[in-house]
């Protein structure tokens, strides 16, 4: 049986596995600064369900892809489509409470945007309180940080938005669409900020203020794409695979327990 979700039938649905873990890549359409797509987001996202999908195929299914997110702050870049936070949480509950009806117990709702998180977070919770089913919401880079930081060549702060870390991992999938002679390095973080620093590999985020992008970047971008290269973004998106796989692995062996009313 397929892993691709929308490649099964009804009646495969119907005899499926319902224990696999159902894996939705939600990401954005948006501005990656002018060496790399709109579509950065849900390229990378996919290219983590789906090599998770070939490392474990009995394990999961991968849903289509939610290409739009949370983010607004981004609008002052041409292209980017952003979904309200509550129309989203929504959109992602109604999916997850149709994969509960049809007998899935075990999602992961995977994040490929940074600002998607506490969307991502909430409509997991929600889907655990409808349901009873096991939802989880995780970051992929925040799975494999540890080891992105011994694979960059970066300082802190190279590693935020189109820098790095995704244009790496870009570059070795579709080299013809990444152009680091359009790059330029935009680490416009303070490393000595202890807790504002927005670095994914480097614990940043402890404290979160998101000013509108185009305050805080003058092309899009956040961190040092320049030092990207193919072979990094290899080691980048396996490490990456590997960690959520582990991770579906753990899902997997969670029980379903059930509730007690105390009342």
């Amino acid at each position: 049986m397929t892993a691709d979700y929308g490649k099964l039938t009804w009646e495969q649905v119907r005899d499926a596995d319902k224990d696999r873990v159902v894996i939705l890549n939600v990401s954005a359409t948006e501005d990656h600064g002018p060496h790399m797509p709109l579509d950065t987001d849900t390229v990378l996202g996919m290219a983590v369900a789906n090599g998770v999908a070939e490392a474990a195929p009995d394990e999961v299914f991968v849903m289509p892809a939610i290409p739009y997110g949370f983010n607004e702050h981004h609008k002052d870049f041409p292209g980017v489509i952003w979904i309200q936070p509550e129309t989203l949480i929504n959109f992602v509950c109604d999916v997850t409470e149709s994969l509960a009806h049809h007998g899935f117990r075990r999602i992961l709702l995977l994040n490929s945007h940074g600002s998607n998180h506490p969307i991502l977070d909430l409509a997991a919770r929600k889907t655990v309180i409808r349901t009873g089913i096991i939802c989880v919401s995780a970051c992929y880079w925040n799975l494999c940080s540890d080891r992105i930081q011994g694979l960059r060549k970066s300082e802190v702060g190279g590693i935020a938005h189109a820098g790095e870390f995704e244009a790496a991992m870009y570059k070795h999938l579709h080299p013809e669409l990444v152009d680091l002679d359009k790059a330029e390095r935009q680490n416009l973080h303070d490393p000595d900020t202890k807790f504002f620093n927005l670095d994914l590999a480097a614990g940043g985020g402890k404290a979160m203020l998101m000013r509108w992008w185009s305050s805080v970047s003058p092309d899009g971008t956040m961190g040092d794409p320049t030092v990207a290269d193919a072979e990094t973004g290899k080691a980048f998106l396996e490490a990456a695979i590997e960690e959520t796989t582990a991770l579906v692995r753990e899902i997997r062996a969670l029980p379903i327990l059930s509730r007690r009313d105390h009342h």
